[in-house]
């Protein structure tokens, strides 16, 4: 399913970027998984979920949330609960 969004911003953004819908949507679409995944992270260091639980919500794969996690510096911290819910 496709959503149309329409948003206004400044131009000095878009200088040599090429004004081919596809290249803007890349833009968009990397922008937006990176926005999912900073905000997933910062979720976890507030301790509101597990990585798993924080990846299910914006359909991020967990394996790929824990990568970007420890790109970051930041442990995922397996606990045997989790260890064992991985091998099931």
């Amino acid at each position: 399913m496709e959503q149309t969004v329409a948003m206004e911003v400044p131009r000095a953004w878009l200088e040599g970027v090429s004004d081919v819908p596809l290249t803007l949507q890349e833009i968009f679409r990397v922008g937006l998984y990176h926005y999912k995944v900073e905000r997933a992270l910062r979720l976890y260091r507030e301790e509101v979920g597990s990585l798993g639980f924080l990846a299910e919500q914006p359909g991020i794969p967990k394996r790929e949330l824990i990568r970007e996690a420890r790109q970051r510096g930041i442990d995922p911290g397996f606990s045997a609960e989790s260890v064992q819910e991985d091998l099931l």
